[in-house]
């Protein structure tokens, strides 16, 4: 079930309506939208050695254009709950962007769940947060990554104690939280499903981990939104 989540920030979040058991598939992921990271044309051409008017896609250089991502959305989304590409990419005043509900499945693909679309609880999985993630937007020195950071065992005393310490401290204390993880359903890359990996008890929230990848853009983006209102 959907509720206000327990992690400070986060907003809602996923909690198990019965006692679960490990190994049990919990939810899906939704996949609302594809996004679909294409190389360019130029870079194909320029890192292959490809003679002009030659691409990996078989056209012409003039029929196609320099696209590095696509949206895809499932026709099950209404078109009036369809974001255009700026929301999807950077939010809005009301919602983050979509790619921050989205689980890569493979060097292409990513699914997006849309955290409007709420009212089937099999495809939820998208509300589950990260453990960590209420770090992930504090300085280093922070009482609250030292905190982290010593539970960790990481050393917190050295001047060198910086950002890639930092998110290093919340993405290990996110495996350490965790009790549950998004995975592809049998062989099928492109239906997620969120396992239990521990016993969860009836009203725990689901935890699961973003990994590092997701939390350096994160950051990185969120320090650019701060230079950007400065």
């Amino acid at each position: 079930m959907v509720a206000p989540s327990e992690i400070e920030g986060a907003g809602r979040g996923l909690f198990a309506a019965e006692d679960i058991k490990e190994g049990d598939v919990i939810t899906c992921y939704p996949g609302d939208a594809l996004l679909c990271e294409l190389p360019s044309t130029e870079d194909d051409a320029e890192g292959q050695g490809q003679d002009e008017g030659d691409s990996s896609f078989g056209f012409d250089d003039d029929e196609t254009e320099a696209v590095d991502e696509v949206v895809l959305w499932g026709q099950h989304v209404p078109k009036g709950d369809r974001w255009d590409d700026d929301t999807v990419f950077d939010g809005s005043d009301s919602n983050p962007p979509l790619t921050s509900y989205a689980v890569t499945t493979n060097d292409v693909y990513s699914v997006m769940g849309h955290p409007s679309l709420d009212d089937n609880p099999a495809y939820i999985g998208h509300f589950a947060n990260d453990g960590a993630g209420h770090l992930a937007y504090e300085m280093p020195d922070s009482p609250r990554n030292i905190e982290a950071s010593l539970e960790l065992g990481l050393d917190t005393e050295s001047g060198d104690f910086g950002v890639e310490d930092n998110i290093a401290a919340y993405v290990l204390k996110s495996f350490d939280v965790a009790n549950a993880m998004h995975q592809p359903l049998d062989n099928d890359e492109f239906h997620m499903v969120t396992v239990a990996i521990r016993d969860i008890k009836k009203g725990e929230e689901i935890l699961v981990t973003y990994g590092p990848d997701y939390w350096i853009s994160d950051y990185a983006g969120h320090v650019a939104d701060v230079e950007d209102d400065s």
